[in-house]
């Protein structure tokens, strides 16, 4: 007679590390990144994510730069990647804001996909993030309303700058004399 005996173990271990954020939008939106590279394989892509995840030196990006790592964030933002590669679970991050874990198994099946889009490209899922709802307000949602708001505010600008400055004055003088009928500043 055979006995046959089927364990299945599934080992998590906290691996996130106590940081420091600059209190500013820019540093902030790029910690939350930096936490999406910590989850994700973003790393192995054509996206060069370790400059806009340097939070500390969030000054010594460029327009441009930022540009990009706002859109890299609104590509990778919590609804889509809420319950596969992040949850909201506010007590498993303890008295932090967030906490990563790394999770081992052997002979069983885990709920987290194993990869996931990020705009065109699929990058790994190499952890899971457990997050409060007030730290995904303060790393995502409200630094890229600020840069929302911004942008919009710098379209505006633009836009009226070009109906002011496309459309010339024109000045129009009496005809009745044999002169110039009009002149255009």
């Amino acid at each position: 007679m055979a006995l046959v005996y089927n364990r299945n173990s599934v080992g998590i271990k906290a691996t996130g590390l106590a940081v420091t954020v600059p209190d500013n939008p820019k540093a902030r939106l790029m910690y939350y990144l930096n936490c999406m590279c910590n989850v994700l394989s973003l790393d192995r892509t054509e996206h060069n994510v370790e400059r806009l995840t340097d939070y500390h030196n969030y000054n010594l990006l460029s327009n441009e730069q930022t540009a990009a790592m706002v859109l890299l964030c609104t590509l990778l933002d919590p609804v889509t990647l809420n319950d596969v590669c992040i949850f909201h679970d506010e007590n498993a991050c303890g008295s932090y804001g967030n906490e990563f874990f790394e999770i081992n198994a052997r002979r069983t099946t885990i709920a987290a996909a194993q990869s996931i889009m990020v705009g065109n490209v699929r990058v790994a899922i190499k952890k899971i993030m457990c997050y409060k709802m007030s730290w995904l307000e303060k790393n995502y949602i409200e630094p890229l309303a600020f840069f929302i708001a911004l942008y919009q505010n710098a379209s505006r600008q633009q836009q009226r700058q070009i109906t002011h400055t496309s459309h010339p004055r024109a000045t129009y003088i009496d005809t009745s004399s044999n002169t110039c009928c009009c002149s255009i500043l």
